[in-house]
């Protein structure tokens, strides 16, 4: 069997995992969580009043200083999906936003996949995807009707076109749609100023470093147009730009409730505890990747992985209330690759060292230690999230439940 066949039905074979895996707590969810419920009200108006109904929900939401923690209707991309969930499956409730999770958190195992194959060695590719596989955080998130997997993949898009940019500089149809995805993601989510922003400055810098000001302008033109655009687009739903840009201020507050500060609080080195505990092997791997990134001061592909995902990893442990595994799902695909790039590394160095039979005898290990690493990491998501009827996957219901 050829190298290229072997990765091939291995990536089959996560693939079709991966799909079960996420099919399986699908229709037990006993419960659906506030913000669920919130984006689930915003979807049936929509799907059943038309855009018009718009105006309405942002007003509402502008004069309501109690509802400023719950998710804001700016959040339009993912309710437009929901709503488009909706008027397909004539279904009102919370599983068609929940349908889209799924999809999007299927596809961004495919994403990882493609990305490990177009930018790093196969192994990568294969060891990235079995990770993102049986995430701990994405098995659960595809099962509930939050914005967090669309917005994961989005991106992990974004990501994508920027190491794509990276390899082909001058190829002005990737900033368009570097453009397209990035005004689509602040449309669906207020972190994505973070996602998006540590995107571009990544791009910016490369350029920079080839004294290239052009491409420093197109780099920020791109990021120019997608925010015109997504106000433009919250401010025609609104009807004016004062009910627009109150909405836009309010939904910064979003989860910053009393809730948040007790169950998504506390030191800084919790949130890196979480990720262990949620996934060891993929923890460790991970630390080993960027590790060897940093100390190589690697460029390309694999330092922008790194840089994308410390800064997602410090924005969840450093910033105030923000320790729960649904924040990083933007740095999920990027965290996963890191962790394939680590072991991948690993194999290289027993390759070097102690030839080509020892380093196929180590990647078959590898891949066995990622199998079993899957299977106790989807016990562990079950155990904690499925049998408890657990509706955030915060720090502390998690740490507690497992450390019970």
């Amino acid at each position: 069997m050829t190298a290229r066949l072997a990765t091939s039905l291995a990536l089959v074979a996560i693939f079709v995992s991966a799909i079960f895996l996420r099919s399986q707590h699908m229709t037990d969810v006993a419960s659906r969580s506030p913000d669920e419920r919130t984006y689930t009200a915003y979807a049936a108006r929509l799907a059943d009043e038309g855009f018009g109904v718009y105006r309405e929900l942002m007003a509402t939401y502008d004069r309501s200083p109690d509802s400023w923690i719950y998710p804001s209707p700016t959040r339009f991309g993912n309710v437009l999906l929901a709503a488009g969930a909706m008027k397909l499956t004539g279904v009102r409730d919370g599983r068609a936003g929940a349908a889209s999770s799924w999809v999007f958190s299927i596809l961004s195992v495919s994403l990882v996949a493609w990305m490990g194959l177009r930018f790093f060695p196969p192994l990568v590719a294969v060891f990235g995807a079995a990770f993102m596989a049986c995430s701990f955080g994405e098995l659960g998130m595809a099962r509930r009707a939050w914005q967090d997997s669309l917005f994961g993949f989005c991106s992990l898009l974004m990501i994508y076109l920027a190491c794509e940019i990276g390899r082909q500089p001058r190829r002005k149809p990737l900033y368009v749609a570097l453009f397209a995805v990035g005004a689509f993601s602040l449309l669906t989510k207020e972190s994505s100023i973070l996602a998006y922003g540590l995107v571009l400055l990544w791009l910016a810098g490369s350029a920079l470093w080839d004294r290239s000001w052009q491409r420093v302008s197109w780099v920020v033109a791109t990021g120019a147009a997608s925010l015109a655009i997504a106000l433009a687009v919250w401010i025609a739903l609104a009807g004016n730009v004062g009910t627009a840009m109150a909405s836009i201020d309010h939904s910064t507050r979003s989860g910053a409730g009393a809730w948040a500060k007790l169950y998504c609080s506390g030191p800084w080195y919790q949130f890196p505890y979480l990720l262990w505990i949620t996934g060891p092997l993929t923890a460790v791997a991970a630390l080993t990747g960027a590790s060897l990134v940093i100390s190589r001061r690697s460029a390309g592909a694999a330092g922008l992985v790194a840089f994308f995902t410390l800064g997602f990893v410090s924005f969840a442990s450093f910033f105030p209330n923000l320790q729960y595994l649904r924040i990083i799902s933007p740095a999920d695909g990027s965290y996963c690759l890191l962790a394939g790039l680590g072991l991948w590394f690993g194999l290289s160095a027993i390759r070097s060292a102690a030839g080509t039979p020892a380093h196929n005898v180590a990647a078959v290990a590898a891949g066995l230690a990622i199998a079993a690493a899957g299977m106790h990491d989807y016990q562990s998501f079950r155990d904690v999230v499925v049998r408890s009827g657990m509706e955030e996957l915060s720090v502390y219901g998690i740490r507690t439940l497992m450390h019970k």
